[in-house]
């Protein structure tokens, strides 16, 4: 396998792996990032409402995106996080494929 062949399958490898830790665990990692700072003392309904603002950049008032920014950035992180994943696979499944390819032509 050639050098840029082993680049391409270790990047998008990584890829895949950032994905899934993203579309799996993005959600709880920002909320325990939450909690443990800005929400530390908060509960309830007054917690979910300053976690969307915080996540969203912010309330309006303050020129931030407010709770609606930060409803759609959570529900997109599954979405992009698989998405980000499976190019991650693919790229390296085609690079692997290539290689293997090559090295048959070879011999």
């Amino acid at each position: 396998m050639k050098k840029s062949d082993k680049v391409i399958v270790g990047t998008s490898a990584g890829a895949s792996a950032l994905g899934t830790a993203t579309a799996v665990g993005g959600k709880a990692i920002l909320w325990s990032i939450f909690s443990a700072g800005p929400g530390a003392t908060l509960a309830g309904a007054a917690e979910t409402s300053t976690f969307l603002a915080w996540v969203g950049g912010g309330s309006l008032a303050a020129g931030g995106g407010g709770m609606a920014a930060g409803s759609a950035i959570l529900g997109l992180l599954g979405p992009v996080g698989w998405a980000l994943a499976g190019a991650g696979a693919i790229g390296a499944g085609v690079a692997i494929y290539k290689s293997r390819k090559r090295n048959r032509s070879k011999s």
